[in-house]
């Protein structure tokens, strides 16, 4: 097995009502130095980083956007949601692929 060259991720910009990019997180499913690029019906967002990607993709058709255009597009669509409240009881366990855990989700807690 070989490593990829890039790891891509594609999501929707909103889900529901909801912003897929933040400012924060609530949970950490991949660490976020290890993704590349993001691609919503929006635009694509490159890792600075990966300069060679965004090199590629210069004068393409693509609409290449920051991480912070397509959140700011997020977030005018939707507005700035509440974050959440948990209790302390854990509900789950995040492990990355070497099974190190790389987050813990606790339970909501219930607005009334």
């Amino acid at each position: 097995m070989t490593d990829s060259q890039i790891t891509m991720i594609a999501a929707p910009l909103l889900r529901g009502r909801l912003p897929v990019i933040t400012d924060s997180v609530t949970t950490v499913t991949a660490p976020g130095e290890v993704i590349d690029v993001l691609v919503t019906e929006r635009g694509v967002a490159v890792n600075p980083a990966r300069e060679d990607i965004l090199a590629r993709l210069e004068g393409s058709d693509l609409p290449v956007r920051t991480i912070d255009e397509l959140r700011d597009i997020a977030v005018g669509l939707s507005g700035i949601p509440e974050r959440p409240e948990f209790e302390n009881r854990i509900v789950a366990l995040i492990e990355w692929r070497d099974g190190t855990v790389i987050d813990t989700v606790r339970q909501l807690k219930v607005r009334e």
